[in-house]
């Protein structure tokens, strides 16, 4: 079996497979993904094209992936360079067979990502992750994690030496203790819906806060101080289906990948 990873071309609306075997493109003509990403069509291409359907019909990376063993819902987060990452969704299904839901071209650590995450250093956390709450600035659209409306008493710490560092806290509630913290309400639209994972829920002070998945505001949105980004309507789509028990895998290049026997 082929693996592959697509990733989506915003611009032309078609799939590029990034496989053991490299990259190629499926189109007629020259497309753009990106700062630097030009791919012009050609026999390989096109032969590829012809064999989409049956690429198609292939079982969703996940069932190849250490990562995604001992869950049911997946979700990959690869870098492609600078800010840029494909995140994509997948499920298993009552049979145990892997399928993908969406493949998106989103955004991550305006410096990448890293293995040592440091607070402020504007990195993505790599690493294997779970969720454990979902928010947003909208109404809840039917979340089955824990859901927060946020409120303009809402504030993410992000000051190491607060007692409160790494957690939501709403400021009628506790005795400020903080210099620095980020206010959840203001960010509009990015976090119309959000969900936080579980990084640093030790709260070692300096090791990184307020990681999450959330909304995207557009093509031309650049990196975050850590967290991913996808758009609007397909994180309305997580937000009414993961669970505790769904896995998030942040890499920073295809090459991190770990493939079970």
């Amino acid at each position: 079996m082929r693996i592959y990873y697509k990733r989506l071309l915003f611009a032309a609306g078609l799939s590029v497979f990034i496989s053991t075997g490299g990259i190629s493109a499926m189109a007629s003509g020259i497309v753009k993904s990106g700062p630097g990403f030009v791919a012009e069509a050609n026999t390989q291409a096109k032969t590829e094209a012809e064999s989409l359907h049956q690429q198609q019909e292939e079982p969703s990376i996940a069932s190849r992936l250490q990562a995604a063993e001992n869950c049911n819902k997946f979700i990959l987060v690869v870098g492609q360079g600078g800010a840029n990452a494909a995140v994509s969704y997948h499920e298993k299904n009552e049979e145990g067979i892997w399928h993908e839901i969406f493949v998106t071209e989103g955004r991550y650590g305006r410096n990448g990502a890293s293995i040592d995450k440091v607070e402020g250093d504007g990195k993505t956390p790599v690493g294997i992750y779970r969720f454990t709450t979902a928010f947003g600035i909208l109404d809840d659209p039917g979340s089955i994690l824990p859901y927060k409306k946020l409120t303009k008493y809402d504030y993410w710490v992000d000051d190491s030496n607060s007692a409160y560092y790494n957690r939501m806290i709403d400021t009628r509630q506790v005795k400020k203790d903080w210099n620095s913290a980020e206010n959840m309400s203001a960010s509009v639209p990015y976090y119309n819906y959000g969900i936080a994972l579980d990084h640093n829920v030790n709260q070692i002070p300096g090791k990184g806060s307020a990681i999450f998945i959330h909304c995207l505001k557009g093509e031309a949105d650049n990196g975050s101080s850590g967290c991913i980004k996808i758009p609007e309507t397909l994180m309305k789509q997580l937000i009414q289906s993961v669970d505790g028990e769904t896995k998030i895998a942040i890499y920073s290049d295809i090459s991190q990948l770990t493939y079970v026997d």
